[in-house]
Formats: C-alpha cells, sequence, structure tokens
C-alpha cells in the first residue's frame, strides 16, 4: 500500500510539471536555407495550438493563434478552447469537456509538447513564441516511462536551429537526401558528420542531433547502445534486439516484434525542457534504414500527429503500440 502511494504521489508530482504543464560548431559540411525554396510552416506572427487524444490517433484540433504580449499558454487556452483547471488553476485537467478521469485502474490526462519536447515549466508559466507548435494529447498512462520527446511536431524543433546529422560514411548519401529535406522546412544551418568523430554530440548536444544508419553500426557507438539498453526509461517505444525491433505499448511492454525490413524514427530528450533532442532513424537492416528516410524526405506529413513511429514494408505503424 506504502509502495502504490508513493508511486502515485511521484506520478501526480511529472503530471503537474509536464500539464501544469505536462506535460562547437566543428568540421562538417553545413548546408543552409534558401530563400528560394518555399517553406511552409506557422507565421511569424503567431503559433500553432494542436489536440488529439490518444497519442495522436485522433486528431481533435489545430489552429493558428496570433500572439498576445505577455500571455502565457494557459491564457491562450483559456481564450481559445473550453479550460477546466484543478490544482490551483494552474493544472489543465480539461479541454473541451475531454477531463482527466480514472477507469479499471488506468488514468487519462492531457499532456503537452511545445516544438517535440516537453515543457519544464507548466502552461501557466510558459510564454509560446513565434513559430512554436505546441500540441497537447490526451491519453492514458502508466507509471512506465513517459515521452520526452516527439516526432510529431515536425519541423519543430529543427527550424531557425542549427541542425547535426551524424552518420558513417556508407550512408552520406541518404544523409544528404535528409539535410535538403530538413532546410526545404526551414531549418538554418544543417550540418552532416561522420558518428564516428563527433560522437560527443551525442552525450552533450549543442543542437538537435540526427543519427542514422542500422542497428548494428549504430550499436557501435557506447552512448546509443546504452540508450537502447535503457528502452523502460527513455520513453522512445523501441527496444533493438539480436532477432530484430520490439515495439512497445504505453505500458512499456512488447506488444510486437519486426524483422527484417524494419526501420524507425523516433525522438528522445535528456529530461523535461531539452530543446536539442535526439532524433533517430535506424534500421533492422538497409533496407529499415532506406525506408525511414523515405518517410522523412519525402512523406514529411507522415510524422505528424505521431510520437514516433516504425515503418515495414511501406507500412507505417504510430507508436506507442495500441
Amino acid at each position: 500500500m506504502q509502495r502504490k502511494l508513493i508511486i502515485g504521489c511521484l506520478l501526480i508530482i511529472l503530471l503537474i510539471i509536464s500539464g501544469c504543464s505536462l506535460a562547437d560548431t566543428i568540421g562538417g559540411e553545413t548546408a543552409k536555407s534558401s530563400p528560394d525554396q518555399p517553406v511552409e510552416q506557422t507565421p511569424k506572427s503567431g503559433f500553432t495550438i494542436r489536440l488529439s487524444r490518444d497519442f495522436g490517433q485522433v486528431a481533435l484540433d489545430e489552429r493558428q493563434v496570433e500572439l498576445r504580449p505577455d500571455n502565457s499558454l494557459l491564457q491562450y487556452m483559456e481564450a481559445e478552447h473550453q479550460i477546466t483547471t484543478g490544482y490551483g488553476g494552474g493544472f489543465i485537467v480539461g479541454i473541451n469537456g475531454l477531463v482527466s478521469a480514472q477507469s479499471e485502474g488506468r488514468n487519462s490526462d492531457w499532456f503537452f509538447f511545445v516544438n517535440g519536447t516537453v515543457a519544464a515549466v507548466g502552461a501557466d508559466q510558459l510564454k509560446p513564441a513565434a513559430g512554436d507548435i505546441v500540441w497537447w494529447d490526451y491519453h492514458n498512462w502508466s507509471d512506465a516511462a513517459g515521452q520526452s520527446a516527439v516526432i510529431g511536431c515536425y519541423p519543430q524543433p529543427l527550424v531557425d536551429h542549427p541542425v547535426k546529422i551524424l552518420t558513417d560514411q556508407r550512408w552520406m548519401k541518404l544523409a544528404h537526401e535528409c539535410q535538403e529535406a530538413i532546410i526545404a522546412q526551414g531549418a538554418g544551418g544543417v550540418e552532416v558528420a561522420d558518428l564516428s568523430e563527433q560522437e560527443s554530440q551525442l552525450n552533450k548536444p549543442t543542437c538537435p542531433v540526427i543519427v542514422i544508419g542500422t542497428w548494428e553500426e549504430l550499436q557501435q557507438s557506447s552512448y546509443l547502445h546504452k540508450w537502447n539498453q535503457a528502452y523502460d526509461r527513455h520513453g522512445a517505444s523501441i527496444h533493438f534486439t539480436d532477432d530484430g525491433l520490439e515495439l512497445l505499448g504505453v505500458d512499456g511492454q512488447v506488444k510486437r516484434t519486426l524483422g527484417t525490413g524494419a526501420g524507425v524514427i523516433v525522438a528522445s530528450g535528456q529530461g523535461l525542457g531539452d530543446n536539442n533532442p535526439l532524433w533517430l532513424i535506424a534500421g533492422v537492416d538497409d533496407q529499415g534504414v532506406r525506408e525511414a528516410v523515405q518517410i522523412l524526405s519525402a512523406q514529411p506529413d507522415e510524422l505528424s500527429w505521431k510520437y514516433g513511429l516504425a515503418v515495414q514494408a511501406g507500412q507505417i505503424m504510430a507508436l506507442p503500440v495500441n
């Protein structure tokens, strides 16, 4: 009983943080965006608010909001939607009639991400900036690891920031395809470099980092090897094994195993408010890598409204798995 009470208290603290809300430059090739390249993104005079449920599987609302001096996210939400608050008024417990609930031992609440990462402060303290994408999702949760970063706000968090793409020499062509695709979405400068020469960027990133390769290659990195071993804590809902790729559910349990041809695009942050997340574009084999890169380069809309994704033989699967 005491253990359940302690776990419950810790989860409430996490929810308050997240929805209160909870929810150097080094060698390499760098390309910058050109004014001749069309870019579709949130107008710089405002920002985007998205609402969904069940880890983005059901889109509820998306709208552009004009910035107002000194307004907090909570104030914007009160102006744009019907909001129910709790815990002293700083925690959003309901949006448009969809409220925090508990049923059959499962809790459901609203969580939010700003440009693809969990905010370090609550909605009553956060002040959105021009071009931001704020994504609220209502879903059930357990005491398994939560997601610190997601891919569903793409092209954020890559817009207007330097970005590093790390890979090995045999994937350089695909890395440059990703570089061009990200620049077309509005990224500032995108550097492609050899992972073996810049592995320190994984442990202490100075900007968002995208890593590309097969898992057999990527696990040679001590950082990525440890990251994969911590699959029950990093929140990306995947685990590479000797036999293939395990896809996890919201409870942290394996729901499906993929083999030959499987690839992923997932994101992971080092705690709340990490504006320099790791994006992993990886595959069980070469085909898996190519399919994942193809999605980012030619089908970027497939990233929207997803926490992460897996792909095999053209079939795209949203993560976490139901």
